[in-house]
């Protein structure tokens, strides 16, 4: 699916810089994708011979964002950046194959796919269109337990980053269907190989998918819920989707505005942290979040949570950032993130990463890129 599409069918090609210049990134920390995983996405582009800060100019956002882990863009910044690479390069895939994948061709894709009446023949149809355009693609649906699995083969070009490819094109898929539909896909869970990303500035990539996400999994994976597949589409028609892409959606929202629950909780814990409140009951967190305990429970656990996880993975990550952005003793360390007793500090960071606080300190310190994402880490969660 060309993102763009709109200035095809409509044959009105978009002022980019006319599109909010002023919500652009900046040197500003801010939440959303950071500068450093935006120059990865645009790593296609650049070894076919595109100026990256020409294309993040045109798509209205500030080129200063270009490879910095204290800028960021956000969901509407980065629905423009993909659509101004895809048009620079007349290539639904903005360079990440070899072969490309003309927008003319992905516009007969869509088409092929408004015509159907559910979700699940919709879906079928694109993957058939796909098998059939290349090589470097090789989408293929699978009966699982947990519903209809859909794999995702991608052979990108070497020294890409394929893993912000296929997180992006699972932004996609989910983002798009839902809007089909007209209402949020109920994924039964998501499936990358690559370790869970983490960004300096809390900014979770894949929050927005609302279901469980196993991480160094064998295949590239959306899991779908069987009764999603007989939604109708709601939105069949050109106009329908010129409308859509005129928009300018937010690709970081969940469909229809709909709002994790891990999301909520993790900043509700986080807030309580930076007070110094390290092992917060689940009463106190759900009062915030105006609700009762046994419904905080649940509504994590349909999405692949539960509350201890989230707390120890946040006071975890905590540690980490200490360990590498500071000299301080690991005793030190333990008593920052609320451990009185050094043996029980190492015991969970053990559990936590799966080393001990001097192993992790001594494998990563020297690592330029973990040691400033650490810091920044560190600055935002130990603001007031």
């Amino acid at each position: 699916m060309y993102w763009g599409m709109g200035s095809l069918v409509g044959g009105e090609r978009s002022n980019m810089l006319d599109l909010a210049l002023n919500d652009s990134a900046g040197s500003e920390k801010r939440a959303g994708l950071d500068g450093v995983a935006v120059k990865s996405l645009l790593g296609g582009a650049v070894l076919r011979g595109q100026d990256p800060y020409s294309l993040l100019r045109h798509a209205g956002i500030d080129p200063a964002v270009y490879g910095k882990a204290e800028a960021a863009i956000d969901g509407r910044e980065l629905f423009r950046l993909v659509r101004q690479a895809q048009m620079a390069l007349d290539d639904s895939f903005f360079g990440f194959f070899a072969e490309r994948f003309r927008l003319a061709l992905e516009l007969e894709r869509t088409l092929t796919y408004l015509h159907c009446e559910t979700f699940g023949e919709s879906i079928r149809v694109s993957i058939r269109f796909t098998q059939a355009l290349s090589e470097d693609i090789g989408p293929q649906l699978i009966e699982d337990r947990l519903g209809l699995k859909h794999v995702c083969v991608y052979h990108t070009v070497d020294g890409l980053d394929r893993d912000i490819f296929v997180w992006l094109r699972f932004v996609w898929i989910f983002q798009w269907f839902s809007w089909l539909i007209g209402r949020p896909l109920n994924l039964r869970g998501v499936c990358v190989r690559a370790a869970r990303p983490v960004q300096a500035n809390g900014f979770d990539r894949f929050a927005l998918f609302g279901c469980p996400i196993e991480y160094g999994a064998p295949v590239d994976a959306l899991c779908y819920d069987r009764a999603d597949l007989s939604a109708p589409l709601v939105h069949r028609t050109l106009g329908d989707l010129e409308e859509y892409n005129s928009s300018v959606p937010d690709w970081f929202a969940t469909p229809l505005g709909r709002s994790t629950w891990r999301t909520q909780t993790e900043h509700a814990l986080v807030d309580l942290q930076r007070s110094q409140i390290w092992s917060s009951p689940i009463e106190m967190v759900a009062e915030r979040l105006h609700c009762r305990p046994r419904r905080l429970r649940r509504n994590l656990a349909r999405e692949g949570e539960s509350f201890q996880t989230i707390r120890t993975r946040l006071r975890g990550e905590l540690a980490a950032a200490y360990l590498l952005a500071t000299e301080l003793p690991i005793t030190e360390v333990g008593y920052r993130v609320g451990f009185s007793e050094p043996g029980s500090f190492t015991r969970n960071f053990v559990e936590w990463s799966g080393m001990t606080p001097s192993d992790y300190r001594a494998a990563h310190k020297s690592d330029g890129g973990r040691v400033t994402a650490a810091t920044l880490l560190l600055s935002d969660r130990t603001a007031t």
